[in-house]
């Protein structure tokens, strides 16, 4: 009988799973998850995603058992342990999908690649949903990924014949893998599970979740940002349960549904720009902004941390982040206000702003946390119009964003007794600090800073010059604060696998693909101050109304 190797990854589940679902058509197969240290003490890890994943990784031992198979867990370099693996089961070769959200990734699978090779042992790499290898334009890439998520979705294997003699590992604990528990409440880690959350969001929340996305407190979310994460459950599944409801006649729910599926698209989208420049992960997307604008301050950083700046908002979020790992409680607004805070009113790299997100978020993903990270620190701006967002983190970010107070009254309870008119910017309370930063004056240093780089590349044709590559020394950020294990980044071959884009190799045709990756969408124009209030007052009017 046939015998494959899957190995598994992000995606950690048997639905919706075109890997296992073939190896199972063929035969036998040896479901494999590889522990790997690189990844479990990468700089950017969180101890709350490890203990997640692990969860993970006992609901897909649970789902394969049912159809009488079992997960395999090996620990180790996948470099090496693959290719024993392959002799010790006499397996044909292995099925997986290839995974591009860290440039450690791409290292290690090119390096497997080529060991494979030279043992004349074989894999085969199966594409992920919602991306493509070629170069495309965003507009082509939107119909590659709308036809990825109206597909049929691969069926789940009846049964999975996993060779009895073939020995693994036990799950291990959190403190096995070297982590500690930081006491973060942890999602339902499971497909059935995920399949609830989508559920519940579809039956609760979908007549609020257009409008009440930006409010915190609403708790609008569907919650299942961890799930896709690790591909708990697919992107595809996800789309087509949001579809049925597409014959609905509440416009309500006929917004919240096309919401719903704009943000399941940009997740994509962001891993579909990494797939290009896996440099994104460590250097910013223009070679103008490498460089830094002020000097790094260290107690500006931990008050934004630890949630001591004076400015309510942004502490209830950082202490809401540190409590909770943000997977539902900090939505993406807060964490947009958040994060433009560091980066512009502090003057601070937007990396460590990255770094520390991507130590505590339990839905924590590399590209969509570094990308948009960027994004709001103004440095993607839209090579076609000089569009900067800087939220004014005092009573107008109260009202935009916790208009009944609820959140900061959570979240920073010595502010609790205060009327929510007084939430902006509390005048000497009792053990709360005064703000860290006078907002307009670091606003205004912001935009001139933004405005004078941005002449360099803004409204060019071709902006391959104008990008960062990919730089000698891959080893991640973060490494030098936190210990790490970063020696794979030191060794001599750093190919990468899928490879990025030779920018220097890209013709003319290619690099106007490329562009369109970084405009503003068609008819999108920044608002004016006056637009930006009426909306303001529009969606707490719907709020009210609901």
């Amino acid at each position: 009988m046939n015998r494959t190797i899957v190995w598994f990854r992000r995606d950690l589940r048997i639905a919706d799973h075109a890997p296992l679902y073939r190896a199972a058509q063929r035969g036998a197969v040896i479901p494999v998850f590889i522990l790997d240290r690189a990844l479990l003490h990468h700089p950017e890890t969180a101890s709350a995603r490890v203990a997640f994943m692990l969860e993970c990784l006992r609901s897909l031992d649970a789902d394969l058992r049912e159809r009488g198979g079992r997960l395999i867990l090996r620990s180790g370099n996948p470099v090496d342990v693959l290719p024993q693996l392959i002799r010790e089961t006499q397996a044909e070769g292995v099925y997986a999908y290839t995974d591009f959200e860290r440039i450690y990734g791409r290292v290690r699978d090119a390096r497997l690649n080529r060991a494979l090779a030279q043992q004349q042992l074989k894999i085969r790499w199966f594409e992920p949903l919602g991306t493509v290898a070629d170069l495309v334009t965003a507009q082509q890439y939107r119909e590659v990924w709308y036809g990825d998520m109206k597909a049929a979705i691969v069926p789940t294997p009846s049964r999975i014949q996993v060779p009895p003699e073939v020995s693994s590992d036990p799950i291990p604990s959190l403190a096995a893998v070297g982590h500690l528990n930081d006491g973060k409440p942890l999602p339902p880690a499971s497909t059935k599970a995920a399949r609830q959350l989508l559920q519940q969001f579809i039956e609760q929340k979908t007549t609020r979740y257009y409008w009440q996305l930006s409010y915190p407190s609403a708790e609008a979310t569907s919650g299942l940002s961890p799930h896709i994460k690790f591909g708990v459950i697919s992107l595809r599944e996800c789309y087509q349960t949001v579809q049925l409801l597409k014959n609905m006649p509440d416009e309500r729910i006929q917004r919240s549904r096309k919401q719903f599926i704009s943000r399941l698209r940009w997740n994509s989208g962001f891993a579909q720009r990494f797939r290009y420049l896996p440099q994104l992960e460590v250097r910013s997307l223009y070679q103008e902004f490498e460089e830094a604008d002020e000097a790094f301050d260290e107690t500006l950083y931990q008050a934004w941390q630890q949630g001591h700046t004076g400015f309510p908002i942004i502490d209830a979020a950082a202490r809401c982040l540190l409590a909770t790992g943000g997977w539902q409680a900090l939505n993406f607004r807060t964490r947009a206000c958040y994060a433009s805070f560091l980066s512009n009113l502090l003057g601070i790299d937007w990396r460590y702003g990255a770094l520390h997100f991507m130590r505590h978020l339990i839905d924590g993903d590399c590209p969509i946390d570094h990308y948009q990270w960027a994004m709001q620190a103004g440095i993607t701006s839209a090579i076609d119009l000089s569009w900067t967002r800087i939220y004014n983190p005092g009573q107008v970010a109260v009202k935009r964003f916790d208009p009944e107070g609820q959140f900061i009254q959570q979240w920073v309870p010595e502010l609790r007794h205060l009327p929510t008119e007084h939430l902006g910017l509390p005048l000497l309370v009792k053990d709360y600090p005064l703000p860290i930063v006078n907002y307009q004056q670091a606003r205004a240093r912001r935009i001139q800073q933004l405005e004078q780089r941005r002449q360099v590349f803004m409204k060019q044709g071709n902006i391959v010059p104008y990008l960062t590559r990919l730089p000698q020394s891959v080893v991640p950020f973060g490494a030098d604060r936190y210990e790490s294990e970063v020696g794979w980044a030191t060794l001599p071959d750093c190919d990468l696998f899928p490879a990025g884009l030779d920018l220097d190799a890209l013709d003319l045709e290619q690099a106007t693909a490329l562009r369109t990756w970084f405009m503003a969408p068609v008819g999108v124009n920044p608002r004016s101050t006056s637009q930006r209030r009426s909306q303001v007052a529009v969606q707490e009017a719907q709020l009210t109304l609901l």
